[in-house]
C-alpha cells in the first residue's frame, strides 16, 4: 500500500534538514515519496540551497499559513491518496513499546497504519502526543474513540472534496488546528484511530517557525480554545494549565462502530 509524506515547513530549512528529513532517511524511507512544502518562491530558493537533495524528492511551493498549507497539500492529490503529514522538527519515532510494531520498520508501520484505518472505515490516524514511555506503555494499543490527533505526526486517507472536514475555526491563527481536525473527522466518520504506544520526539513551541514562540501563542490559543468550546460544547471543554496555556480538552466519546 503506497503513501506519500508531506512536510510543511516555514523559515526552518536547517531544522527541517537536520531533523525530519534526516530521521526519515535514517529509517530508510524512500526519498522520492517525501514532499517538502514551502510558502513562497523566496522560501523555495532558501530551501533548495539548504536541504540535502539526497533526503527528499520534491520541494513544492504552496501557500503561507499552516492550515491553508495543509489544505493546499490535500488538494494536490486525488481521493484515496494516503498522506502522512509530519512536522519539520521530528527527531525520532519510537515503536519499541508497541506489540504490533516494535520489531518492524517505520515504512511497515506507515503501511499498516493505513490498512488498519481503512479496515475500521476511518480516515485519519495519529500517534500518542506525549513521548514519555511511562505514559504510553500501559495504554490500549489502538484506540478508536474521540482522541486528540496531534498535528505533528498523523496520516489521512485523502478526501479533498469533503467540505465537512475543512478547518474553518482555526484557519486564521493556526492554534488548535489539530483539535478542530480531530473533532471534524470524528463527527464525519464516528471514529479516529490512534496508536497510543507509539511516540515521537519533537520540541514544541520552538523559537522560530510559522506559529511563533510559546509566549506569542498564548493569547491565540485561548481564543481558539474558547471558539471550539462555543462550537463543539458536546465534544470537550476549555482547560487552562498552570503555565498559562489554554487547551480544549476532548471528551473520549466512544466510536460509532460500523
Amino acid at each position: 500500500m503506497s503513501y506519500i509524506i508531506a512536510v510543511p515547513s516555514y523559515n526552518r530549512s536547517e531544522i527541517c534538514n537536520a531533523k525530519t528529513l534526516a530521521m526519515l532517511s535514517k529509517n530508510k524511507i524512500p526519498k522520492d515519496i517525501i514532499h517538502v512544502y514551502v510558502a513562497n518562491e523566496e522560501e523555495y530558493d532558501k530551501y533548495t540551497r539548504v536541504l540535502n537533495p539526497d533526503l527528499y524528492g520534491i520541494i513544492a511551493v504552496g501557500v503561507i499559513g499552516l492550515v491553508p498549507q495543509r489544505q493546499y497539500i490535500m488538494e494536490q492529490f486525488p481521493t484515496g491518496t494516503h498522506i502522512v503529514f509530519i512536522d519539520d522538527d521530528i527527531d525520532s519515532v519510537d515503536l519499541s513499546l508497541s506489540s504490533k510494531f516494535k520489531d518492524e520498520s517505520l515504512d511497515h508501520f506507515f503501511t499498516q497504519a493505513f490498512t488498519i484505518t481503512a479496515e475500521h472505515h476511518a480516515f485519519i490516524w495519529g500517534l500518542y502526543p506525549v513521548f514519555n514511555p511511562y505514559f504510553r506503555s500501559p495504554l490500549e494499543e489502538v484506540s478508536k474513540c474521540l482522541n486528540y490527533i496531534c498535528g505533528g505526526f498523523y496520516g489521512i486517507i485523502n478526501r479533498p472534496d469533503n467540505t465537512n472536514i475543512v478547518l474553518t475555526l482555526t484557519a486564521e491563527n493556526g492554534q488548535k488546528e489539530d483539535v478542530e481536525r480531530s473533532i471534524r473527522y470524528f463527527v464525519e466518520d464516528g471514529i479516529v484511530i490512534r496508536f497510543n504506544r507509539i511516540g515521537f520526539v519533537t520540541k514544541n513551541y520552538g523559537k522560530v517557525g510559522g506559529l511563533g514562540t510559546f509566549k506569542q501563542r498564548l493569547e491565540p490559543m485561548k481564543d481558539a480554545s474558547e471558539l471550539l468550546q462555543q462550537t463543539y460544547p458536546k465534544y470537550g471543554k476549555v482547560f487552562c494549565r498552570k503555565n498559562g496555556m489554554t487547551e480544549f480538552r476532548l471528551k473520549k466519546l466512544p466510536a460509532r462502530l460500523q
